[in-house]
């Protein structure tokens, strides 16, 4: 997938960059990193993950408060 990388940085070994990342600093080798801007892969998962939930979690606040 696609993957734009800033010049002047270094990408250690054995690193992973999934696909639609930004890489705009170093990264260190033996990880896996995703998103824009790009850090580790399972902190950005979940970071997806509970953005999903934030309509149903203002909907219930909008209500309570109703």
């Amino acid at each position: 997938g696609q993957v734009g990388v800033s010049k002047d940085l270094t990408i250690g070994d054995g690193a992973i960059i999934l696909a639609q990342s930004g890489v705009g600093k170093s990264l260190e080798g033996g990880k896996t990193y995703f998103g824009s801007p790009v850090d580790d892969a399972r902190k950005k998962m979940k970071e997806m993950a509970a953005m999903k939930n934030v309509v149903e979690i203002w909907e219930k606040m909008r209500n309570a408060n109703t």
